[in-house]
């Protein structure tokens, strides 16, 4: 369930396009991602971009064919308005445009918004009407399933601009549609107004922020900054608009920033802004592994090709993960694990695990490392977490302790609920 628009149309060649849409992102201060096939202008988060693809008609030389979209939900009104600018500004000939609000033909930004995103709105409203008060676990409105996933909280809701009581969000209704709006969509205004900083915001805070000191790394400066600088502007557009002071300050620490924010209004949140302050999980195929939120995620690739998965907060355990597949038949735990100390198995719902600890020396260094196998139908997972020290492995097996996996129908099952 979401709203947006498609379009169709023809260019002279894809670098005149793209010098195009090179200079509407300079001068408008969106982010551009260019490739061989397309191109995407990405003018907010939450999946806030305008994407085009194209293809020779016939002759290389020209014209070319193009087709690409937006999705302007959950990111809000104010996206699909700069999409269909954006449109407008392209060197596109020929242009079709199928947009389900009827805004590309009557630009009439209250009425698509009383039309489409307010009905939108209450319709997840709705959901959390029925289930509130149930003691509801692991419910999520328009979060991203390829990341990980945030702690539950009975008869709460994850959401990209924070955790809600579900009769928190029906209260919120009640007070009025357009306020709800104001909180919920990232971008409901016509323009990129103090709401729509204050909101970036949040949904940073809420689903980036590793409350890191940014001296850990580039990332988390980059993270901090962005997130002060946003609050900080927000405040400049509208000293009466309520702002998360309390994370601020704590972000302005972190950044080593002194705060600027002139006094005024705090927002009013039961939750603390931050899913990764605590325990995440991560989705690896079949595998979730739960972990600390402020552990930063890459890719550590092999010399002789493939990699792993790898987490670490640059002081404690760091996490790695990798995946086979069986040709044929059901995975077997290896040999691998039966001359470590303290080996352990356990069944799991879907698949089985099994694993132990030993020492191992990296640059004359005494480290412990935790080896993992986990079988889940024809797949099978190594972890290894390597540890500065034995009381480290403590904490270790409890996470080990939470490992669980989920079949292929499942992981469809919760695409269609979402």
């Amino acid at each position: 369930m979401s709203i947006g628009l498609t379009f169709t149309g023809k260019i002279d060649s894809p670098r005149t396009l793209l010098e195009g849409a090179q200079a509407l992102a300079r001068e408008r201060d969106y982010a551009l991602r260019a490739g061989e096939g397309g191109l995407k202008v990405v003018m907010c988060p939450l999946g806030g971009e305008l994407g085009v693809l194209w293809r020779p008609e016939g002759d290389p030389a020209g014209p070319w064919l193009v087709r690409g979209g937006c999705r302007s939900t959950p990111a809000g009104a104010g996206l699909h308005r700069a999409a269909v600018e954006l449109l407008d500004l392209l060197p596109i000939r020929a242009l079709t445009v199928e947009d389900e609000t009827g805004f590309y033909r009557h630009r009439d930004f209250q009425r698509m918004k009383e039309e489409h995103f307010y009905p939108w709105l209450r319709t997840l409203v709705d959901v959390c009407r029925q289930e509130s008060g149930k003691g509801v676990s692991g419910m999520q409105l328009c979060w991203d399933l390829e990341q990980y996933a945030p702690r539950d909280i009975p008869d709460t809701v994850i959401t990209p601009v924070g955790r809600f009581r579900l009769s928190e969000l029906v209260e919120l209704e009640a007070q009025g549609i357009e306020a709800l709006a104001g909180r919920f969509f990232l971008w409901n205004g016509r323009t990129r107004d103090a709401r729509f900083y204050r909101n970036r915001a949040i949904n940073a805070l809420w689903e980036d922020c590793c409350f890191a000191p940014s001296a850990r790394s580039g990332e988390d400066a980059a993270g901090n900054a962005a997130i002060l600088d946003d609050l900080e502007r927000a405040a400049q557009m509208d000293p009466s608009l309520p702002l998360p002071r309390s994370a601020y300050e704590e972000v302005c620490a972190l950044a080593g920033r002194a705060p600027v924010l002139p006094d005024g209004p705090a927002l009013t949140e039961e939750f603390s802004p931050g899913y990764r302050r605590d325990l995440v999980t991560y989705g690896v195929g079949a595998l979730r592994l739960t972990l600390p939120g402020g552990c930063l995620q890459g890719w550590e690739p092999w010399q002789n090709g493939g990699g792993a998965h790898l987490w670490t907060d640059g002081k404690g355990p760091v996490w790695r993960v990798s995946a086979y597949r069986m040709r044929e038949g059901t995975a077997q735990f290896t040999e691998n694990l039966d001359a470590l100390h303290g080996v352990e198995g356990r069944t799991l719902k879907g698949g089985a695990l099994r694993w132990g600890w030993k020492e191992v020396f990296e640059d004359g260094e005494r480290l412990y490392q935790a080896e993992c196998e986990v079988i889940a139908g024809p797949d099978l997972y190594f972890i290894t977490v390597t540890c500065a020290g034995p009381g480290e492995l403590g904490p270790v097996a409890e996470l080990i302790g939470k490992v669980s996996v989920v079949s292929s129908a499942a992981r469809e099952e919760t695409v269609r609920a979402q």
